[in-house]
């Protein structure tokens, strides 16, 4: 068998199930990886061990007693470090909140639980999930590259198997982009789709919660157990979905990643898709608008901070937020337009065309060396495919398409309509290349020896 660590959910739990492993050999196993690759890549800010064992130890007692919590009874997950969790640091990765240990957990750490799921520990976070520091976490695919936005610790946790899932947080791309880096899937499902209760220090109004996994299957039973509501989908065409490919999102893109996406849309026609090309002119507006409202609402949260303690926060996080509190009046009001008007534009779009689904590269570029990754200037253009869809609230799926000519994976984003997550995981299913364990430079290569 192959490692624990290198399961998928559905496959873990099956095995759970069947008997034929225990929630503690599951979570040794995790621990074990996370012991073998934290050195390399720096995933969590926090790991408890303990409590994740005896958790363990519990879960397998009330199932030799008939006592199954839920679908993720046994799964080790991991957990971003911007949701409240309760007996743990919660520090955002900011020296703001150090020492930070809420008393309650935030409402998607509740549905985790109530499910059964282990939480193995908290990923690492850029300060506040602003994006403008650089975290120690480092990408297991080449450790000299950037891992990805906010959420990376829990891309990178899923893609070397220290978890088998990490639930973060979306507002401009910061779980799709991990996901396409990482080789993982990330689905940010429609806003407000998933209760952001407990977010810390509170959330824009574009913050989805989320998560990554290493198959579809695994990300789609997670929004099951996670989601307010199941999918209001609309029948979706089995035989021949319409897919629509906006030129907005493949203008501009790298060469290697532009190849890597357009064989992946072929094989999705190829399987019966019929593919669309068109265009949403509206969206070259949203990255402008974007940036706007979540450095006004981030400031707006911030406040306090900002006055009281502001040599806590990294330099350049702090000069974000203080851009953030001189966005004026006029300017918001226009991004609110904006925001109102990339919502219906998209809707009308699939609308005109009768979609059932948008199809575009999850992100423009490729990670870059960590020595050249300068969030100011950088940061717009990995969020620039990512982010409309935070505006408008739609549902989003990165799944791996590929790897590029540098050795690296690529993203396929899939977007459907509001609350029909249903019809984006199927989608995203048809898309996807099976997940593969990866190697990391001066870690074993054999996954059994880590275990």
């Amino acid at each position: 068998m192959e490692s624990l660590a290198d399961l998928t959910i559905v496959d873990a739990a099956a095995e759970l199930r069947a008997g034929r492993v225990s929630a503690v050999e599951l979570v040794e196993a995790v621990l074990a990886r996370a012991r073998a690759t934290e050195p390399h890549v720096n995933a969590y800010a926090y790991l408890d061990r303990d409590a994740a064992l005896a958790a363990a130890r519990d879960a397998d007692r009330r199932r030799s007693d008939g006592q199954i919590s839920g679908p993720l009874h046994g799964i080790p997950v991991g957990i971003k470090d911007l949701i409240a969790t309760r007996g743990m640091p919660t520090e955002a990765g900011s020296d703001v909140l150090v020492g930070n240990v809420p008393n309650l957990d935030a409402t998607v750490m509740r549905r985790l639980r109530a499910a059964g799921a282990i939480i193995v520990g908290k990923h690492r976070t850029h300060e506040f999930g602003i994006g403008m520091n650089a975290p120690p976490t480092r990408n297991p695919w080449d450790l000299t590259r950037y891992p990805g936005g906010s959420t990376a610790g829990g891309g990178v946790s899923v893609a070397v198997g220290s978890s088998l899932a990490a639930i973060g947080t979306d507002g401009g791309g910061s779980i799709r982009k991990p996901a396409a880096i990482n080789g993982v899937v990330g689905l940010k499902p429609t806003i407000g789709k998933v209760d952001s209760d407990g977010l810390v220090p509170g959330g824009t109004s574009v913050d989805h919660i989320g998560w990554l996994t290493r198959s579809v299957a695994d990300a789609a039973l997670l929004h099951d157990v996670l989601s307010d509501q199941p999918g209001s989908d609309r029948p979706v065409r089995t035989a021949r979905p319409r897919i629509g490919c906006p030129a907005y999102f493949f203008d501009g893109i790298e060469e290697g990643i532009a190849a890597v996406v357009q064989r992946a849309v072929e094989s999705l026609a190829e399987r019966g898709a019929e593919v669309v090309l068109m265009d949403i002119p509206e969206m070259s507006e949203t990255p402008r608008a974007h940036t706007l409202l979540v450095s006004w609402e981030s400031a707006q949260l911030h406040r306090e901070w900002m006055d009281t303690c502001p040599q806590r926060y990294h330099p350049a996080s702090l000069r974000a937020l203080q851009a953030g509190a001189r966005v004026s009046v006029a300017d918001l009001k226009w991004a609110h337009e904006q925001r109102r008007r990339a919502r219906i534009a998209i809707d009308d779009a699939m609308d005109e065309h009768d979609l059932d689904a948008l199809c575009t590269p999850t992100l423009a570029l490729a990670a870059v060396p960590m020595d050249e990754m300068d969030p100011e200037r950088l940061l717009p253009e990995y969020c620039r495919l990512t982010l409309p869809f935070n505006l408008s609230g739609h549902p989003a799926a990165s799944v791996n398409c590929g790897t590029s000519p540098l050795g690296l994976p690529v993203g396929l984003q899939i977007v459907g309509r509001r609350y029909c997550e249903p019809t984006v995981l199927r989608l995203a299913a048809l898309a996807e290349l099976p997940a593969r364990p990866q190697p990391l430079p001066g870690v074993a290569e054999d996954r059994t020896a880590i275990v």
